[in-house]
């Protein structure tokens, strides 16, 4: 820590205000221990919350600083590197989280200049030796002197598109390709990628599931608008969607008991679609596959509750299976088990192959397509991540397959896009198993709470194969970009 009096040429040392304090330490952890933010932040705001004064806009503050901070961090870093003598990922990791965090609120908060470098160095004197600390405070000057339309200029100015679109818009360049490609392998024009990538860097509402047979959406905003005084909105996706402004969800009485959750309207619609794609002959018996951390299973089993359908839960790592099993508490009709998934079932197990009537495989994945939920989750990820998840992935789509009877349905899904984790995997079976795409746009449509926003060319696969899988955009439809696709057995 500096030590250096005021008198020999810095400010005598500061008490940074408490909400850029949990915001570096948020980031800190992210970057230092791969924490998750959103979890990391809720940790944080309760702590400080418990320690000092810390009112609604001082976590309103927190969060933007934390989340902004990671989506733009792409942009910030192409900003920084300019004033660096090494390269980025060279530098103390302390010191690029106190330069992001400086730089964010220098050209994207309201936040005037002298504040920003003045509390940012300030927090740098806390943590840091003097030398850091001086570079810190001169790389932020000088970006202070920089004008902002000559800023954009040189960002434009990038000769490779991917890559300016990149920098433009805070995404990896690999990402950014695989957007485009996955936009005309589902039928839309290349030429939305950039609305995709604007989408991911738009906050998303707090939305939260009212679980059928369990609680009313309409008493689940009552109790969102009086306790979290926040403005609710029915969802325009799910029936069972409560759209909040803002809020803590885990404050609601209906969340902690398990009545309602936090989840993703493009998730409902899976669920909702998983649920109710027409089937042949009984339909008591259904099974996700892999269920962590529950948000599908619970909505699966209040839907299957009503029509006296029982639920198989599997997860493969025990801590996810117990967060399925709170999620689902309330529900008698879900049965909570753990194991490896493209194992499932078998001679030593009481489920043999052909049991089920309703397969859900909700497979692991890139998570391209909520990386607004997850800024973080964009720069952890890597293009060589690909080739062991879609092996992953086609182990188990084809194991739910073999654990399907004929006549009944499998519903793959993935919160990607990418073309290898949606199109390629359902093409592949197509051509190699006993099975059908259903019209998986169709259902979509017909179950939606508004109309969705699909254009024809939209959820075609090649060959001479019927029926379409669904595709769904945050630009368009305000979900996460989540894939579907209902396969019967033939």
């Amino acid at each position: 820590m500096a030590t250096r009096s005021y008198r020999d040429g810095y400010r005598k040392l500061q008490t940074t205000d408490a909400p850029r304090r949990v915001a570096f330490d948020v980031l800190t952890q992210v970057s230092r221990d791969g924490a998750y933010a959103n979890l990391a932040l809720t940790k944080a705001l309760r702590q400080i919350r418990r320690e000092e004064h810390f009112d609604a806009r001082d976590a309103a503050f927190t969060s933007e600083l934390v989340h902004g901070t990671l989506r733009a961090q792409g942009r910030l870093d192409w900003v920084i590197q300019r004033f660096l003598t090494r390269d980025i990922t060279q530098t103390d990791p302390m010191v690029i989280d106190l330069l992001r965090m400086g730089t964010y609120q220098l050209l994207d908060m309201r936040v005037p200049d002298h504040a920003a470098v003045s509390t940012t160095v300030d927090l740098a004197r806390q943590h840091l030796t003097e030398g850091p600390t001086r570079m810190v405070n001169a790389v932020l000057r000088s970006i202070t002197r920089e004008d902002r339309d000559d800023l954009d200029s040189q960002i434009n100015a990038i000769e490779d598109p991917d890559e300016r679109l990149g920098v433009q818009t805070s995404h990896p360049t690999w990402i950014v390709r695989a957007i485009e490609d996955a936009l005309v392998a589902h039928g839309y024009d290349a030429q939305e990628v950039g609305a995709v990538l604007l989408g991911n860097n738009d906050a998303p509402l707090v939305t939260l599931v009212a679980r059928p047979g369990l609680i009313d959406p309409a008493d689940v905003a009552d109790e969102a608008e009086d306790i979290l005084q926040t403005r609710v909105a029915p969802g325009a996706v799910s029936e069972y969607a409560v759209i909040l402004e803002h809020g803590d969800p885990a404050l609601l009485p209906s969340v902690r008991s398990g009545l309602a959750g936090a989840q993703d309207e493009g998730s409902q619609l899976a669920a909702i679609i998983a649920a109710q794609a027409p089937i042949e002959g009984n339909d008591r018996l259904w099974l996700d596959l892999c269920a962590g951390p529950g948000g599908k299973a619970s909505l699966l089993g209040a839907l299957g509750a009503s029509r006296g359908a029982e639920l198989i839960a599997n997860e493969m790592h025990t801590h996810r299976a117990r967060l399925v099993e709170r999620a689902t508490r309330q529900l008698s009709n879900v049965h909570v088990v753990a194991g490896d998934g493209r194992s499932f079932g078998g001679q030593t197990s009481q489920w043999a192959p052909g049991d089920f009537d309703r397969v859900i495989v909700d497979a692991p994945c890139t998570g391209m397509g909520s990386l607004r939920r997850r800024p973080e989750s964009r720069w952890r990820r890597q293009l060589e991540d690909l080739n062991d998840l879609v092996t992953l992935q086609r182990e188990l789509l084809t194991r739910a397959i073999e654990l399907v009877r004929p006549g009944g349905t499998v519903t793959y899904i993935t919160c990607s896009p990418h073309r290898a984790e949606t199109r390629d995997q359902v093409e592949h079976v197509l051509n190699t198993l006993p099975v059908e795409l259903v019209d998986t746009v169709a259902l979509a449509q017909r179950l939606s709470a508004e109309p969705l926003d699909i254009p024809d060319s939209a959820g075609y696969v090649s060959g001479s194969h019927s029926g379409r899988t669904l595709q769904l955009w945050n630009h368009r439809m305000g979900t996460d970009d989540m894939f579907v696709a209902v396969l019967v057995k033939l």
